[in-house]
């Protein structure tokens, strides 16, 4: 197989698993990741990290992720600075792609009880594919089963992509139990061919989310806890001929919650669905969980097992975190 139609293949197996875009299952907890207008969303700062694993091609190789972030508030100027990075790679196929961005975002109150904030995201960018870790047709001898270390086969690619993106979001939440959001990005539509002959950009990404806060016990009359909810969060994506679909359902329990998660890609008529279940406990000022994703479509479609764990870290630098008492609700900031 030549080096054009391996990279081909490898791409097309990673865009109809994710598209352009990198969707975390863990994006009810940090929805900064999919909208960075959110990041001024609890008006305090914080920080927080999430990594990601699954097999793909069989098990022949990993796809990992990781991303952290870290925000500050403003509260004197209304207005909140973040910063976050992106690595995902396929380690045995020697490909990439990194990506830094800075947002700032700014608080409006609507009302008393409504509040918009608004984001502007610049971010950089970069893909590689190292060739030294494919092996091709012409490097394997087919009578003794030794692969010779170079390639003849002819390549008209680059190794490294370089680009800048623009980003833009929005949200408004009220200060009891209800948000609405929606984000772009790659609105510049940066060129990230490998190619430098060829012109292949970053489609327009849309979405939409949204989230609701049900007290499960407001009166402490009934036999749950005090400080017990359920959070329902559900976003809508778009990108080019891809679309997504990501609802959650959450428990929170003072200072535990539960959750499930379901997730539906669409790329050209083929659907893939994935079901997840959560976890994770608040210690103080730090969430910690995890999120365990399996697949429910056709595996026999791509090759690639649905079999995803994700964990995350969650850092709140809120000044009156020891009042909680166990109270972690989503808008406890605004009560």
């Amino acid at each position: 197989m030549n080096k054009q139609l391996y990279f081909i293949l490898l791409v097309f197996c990673v865009n109809l698993m994710y598209g352009q875009e990198y969707f975390y299952n863990n994006q009810n907890k940090i929805t900064g990741t999919l909208n960075p207008s959110f990041y001024g969303f609890t008006e305090t700062s914080q920080l927080g990290v999430i990594y990601g694993n699954e097999s793909i091609l069989n098990g022949d190789s990993n796809i990992e992720n990781s991303f952290a972030f870290g925000s500050a508030f403003f509260e004197d100027y209304n207005f909140s600075l973040a910063l976050d990075v992106n690595l995902f790679q396929i380690n045995a196929l020697g490909y990439s792609t990194s990506q830094a961005n800075v947002h700032y975002i700014y608080k409006t109150n609507l009302s008393y009880n409504w509040v918009l904030n608004t984001s502007l995201s610049i971010g950089y960018g970069n893909r590689k594919l190292d060739y030294s870790s494919l092996v091709f047709e012409d490097q394997i001898d087919i009578f003794t089963g030794n692969i010779a270390g170079i390639s003849i086969d002819p390549v008209n690619v680059n190794n490294k992509v370089n680009y800048f993106d623009l980003g833009a979001g929005a949200h408004i939440h009220n200060s009891r139990n209800l948000f609405f959001g929606l984000s772009l990005k790659h609105i510049n539509q940066p060129n990230t061919s490998f190619n430098s002959e060829a012109k292949v950009k970053k489609d327009l990404f849309i979405s939409f989310q949204t989230g609701y806060e049900y007290d499960l016990n407001p009166y402490n009359r009934g036999s749950l806890p005090s400080n017990s909810y359920l959070y329902l969060y559900g976003s809508f994506s778009n990108q080019g001929s891809k679309s997504r679909v990501d609802l959650y359902q959450e428990a929170i329990i003072e200072n535990f919650s539960f959750g499930l998660n379901q997730h539906l890609n669409n790329y050209l008529g083929t659907n893939l669905t994935t079901m997840g279940a959560s976890a994770s406990i608040f210690l103080e000022q730090m969430e910690i969980g995890g999120n365990y994703s399996f697949e429910l479509g056709n595996k026999n479609l791509t090759g690639v097992s649905y079999n995803y764990f994700q964990i995350f870290i969650l850092f709140d630098f809120y000044q009156f975190r020891q009042f909680r008492r166990g109270n972690n609700s989503k808008f406890f900031n605004f009560n």
